[in-house]
């Protein structure tokens, strides 16, 4: 990550990259004025602000941005930033505040992306808050619910989720743990005696058995297995050689969406043999 400073151009500064909406400018600048404060309620320099921003400079190991919060100020230094910088900022201070007023300060910055409509949002995952891509809300609580309810599997899920939705999203990843919580909710279930079960070969038992199926009156009740199917077959950055390359965004994402039902169905006993 490069900083790069805009100078006090509106125009350019306005133009907020990465899904923030132009018209948040001033909100996300009163949210950045109030978490790196340089004075206190009385008018004090304090530099708390300052001694913040260093540590995300280290961070970031790029050039510092507190010197300019030092000299300038929390408006002019917000002001200068580059609009990728902001976000990660943004991202960073989530994180480091998270011990502090953690549900004061994020609902704040939520109620200003949401408002904003903005496509970021603050997530939490495995304890720990920062920016995702904000998906329709009756996706993302079904998601939630399933990944605070289903053990190590939904604990793994919620990795690929960040992985995949994260502010540096990790294709490779997502994919990868979108499989290990699959097999993590449905091994042990599908392929009690094999303690080196992969995705694939509870594929394959599943399909010799015939009979995995959901509890519906239709002859498409093994479309979970067919999910399974096309979730493994569809990493191609499982091993080296013959084609590799890294999962697309897009396919990270669906790789995401097609093991959140599936960790449900395997945990819960709805997918079972019949």
């Amino acid at each position: 990550m490069t900083w790069t400073p805009l100078g006090a151009d509106p125009a350019k500064h306005a133009a907020l990259v990465d899904g923030v909406p132009v018209w948040m400018s001033s909100s996300l600048r009163a949210w950045f004025e109030a978490a790196f404060p340089i004075f206190d309620s009385y008018g004090m320099r304090i530099d708390v602000g300052v001694n913040k921003l260093r540590r995300f400079d280290l961070a970031a190991r790029q050039k510092p941005i507190s010197d300019i919060l030092k000299l300038k100020g929390p408006a002019n230094t917000f002001d200068s930033l580059d609009p990728g910088l902001i976000l990660a900022l943004i991202d960073w201070s989530i994180m480091d505040i998270s011990a502090k007023q953690p549900y004061e300060k994020h609902e704040k910055l939520s109620a200003i992306l949401r408002d904003g409509g903005s496509k970021w949002k603050v997530g939490i995952r495995n304890g720990m808050p920062g920016l995702e891509v904000r998906v329709p809300q009756g996706v993302q609580d079904a998601a939630d619910a399933i990944m605070s309810s289903t053990g190590s599997a939904g604990t793994i899920l919620s990795e690929a989720w960040h992985a995949a939705y994260g502010i540096n999203p990790d294709t490779e990843e997502a994919y990868e743990k979108a499989i290990k919580a699959v097999e993590e909710a449905g091994a042990h279930v599908v392929t009690p005696n094999n303690t080196r079960a992969t995705l694939g070969t509870m594929v394959r038992d599943m399909k010799a058995q015939k009979d995995w199926k959901l509890d519906l009156p239709t002859p498409d009740a093994d479309v979970a297995v067919k999910m399974a199917e096309a979730l493994w077959g569809g990493q191609e950055s499982r091993h080296g050689g013959n084609g590799y390359r890294k999962p697309s965004q897009a396919e990270a994402e669906a790789a995401v969406m097609l093991a959140v039902p599936l960790v449900q169905w395997l945990s819960s006993g709805v997918l079972a043999r019949r």
